[in-house]
């Protein structure tokens, strides 16, 4: 069972300076007592930022059984400080997929700097966690940083390449592509600079590549009834990484986003079972 007991994790607020001249804004939530536990550093999916939705009950659980958790935000996901929406429209537009790799580097640097002066991190036991489109950022990440001792992947993408040539063209033609048909419903849209990462990349950006060169335990978790994100990339995924330090677990008639895109929908009772899952793997592997 999952501690769900009354008294909040200890969360204390952090700022990282970007080269672009932004500050990366993230939290880490811990529990008594101060002896040194894992770090789960927790990556966003597209479109969602650190406070969205589950976010901060999945790190404020994690810190409530034995970790210390780490969510921040993306520099370039359109959220500014520690807003609860995305109101920076043109910092969203520029987004790419190596900056969000580079952003998780930030971050560890920083947690690894910072190591000696808190107390109840382990800089030697870091795990990354990502949904979605943060499950493949955790994936390309975990392939090359050997700071990172383990890897869980919620509905992972994966490939990035997620668009046709259809709207390829449209996008190129006109420099942006929208994310909603109307634009005064939405403007968030995405530039070339995303377009441009993905077509300059080649295998450099191909999670299933990358995948191939994990050797860390790795989770994979993912609902058979997610229609965003098919059932079939976790498999391809499984299919790519070293099995032998792998688990993949499917979950019947469990969507993209868990009945948790509000805490109505079935007072996170999918959630949590998804997280009393993982935690229990987390234990037996950290």
């Amino acid at each position: 069972m999952i501690r769900m007991d009354e008294d909040a994790p200890t969360r204390l607020d952090f700022q990282i300076p970007h080269a672009s001249g932004k500050l990366m804004h993230g939290e880490i939530r811990f529990r008594p007592p101060a002896d040194r536990k894992p770090v789960i550093l927790i990556c966003h999916s597209f479109m969602a930022f650190k406070e969205w939705g589950f976010f901060p009950y999945v790190g404020e659980t994690f810190a409530r059984n034995g970790f210390v958790s780490v969510t921040f935000n993306f520099t370039h996901n359109g959220v500014i400080g520690s807003g609860n929406r995305i109101t920076d429209f043109d910092s969203f537009s520029e987004n790419t997929i190596s900056r969000e790799i580079e952003d998780v580097g930030l971050v560890l640097d920083a947690l690894c700097s910072g190591a000696r002066d808190f107390p109840s991190l382990d800089a030697n036991r870091i795990i990354l966690f990502g949904h979605s489109r943060g499950g493949g950022i955790a994936i390309m990440r975990t392939s090359s940083d050997p700071r990172i001792k383990g890897l869980v992947t919620w509905s992972a993408i994966a490939s990035f390449d997620r668009w046709t040539d259809h709207q390829k063209k449209r996008w190129r033609r006109d420099g942006f592509l929208p994310l909603a048909r109307d634009s005064a419903a939405s403007p968030l849209r995405l530039g070339l600079s995303l377009l441009n990462d993905l077509e300059s990349a080649g295998e450099r950006l191909s999670i299933s590549r990358a995948g191939s060169r994990i050797s860390v335990p790795w989770l994979i978790v993912h609902g058979r009834a997610d229609v965003m994100v098919p059932p079939k990339e976790a498999e391809a995924l499984f299919s790519a990484s070293g099995r032998d330090s792998t688990t993949m677990r499917l979950f019947d008639g469990v969507g993209h986003l868990y009945n948790a895109a509000s805490r109505e929908e079935d007072h996170y009772a999918t959630l949590n079972h998804l997280l009393e899952f993982t935690t229990h793997w987390l234990h037996e592997k950290f």
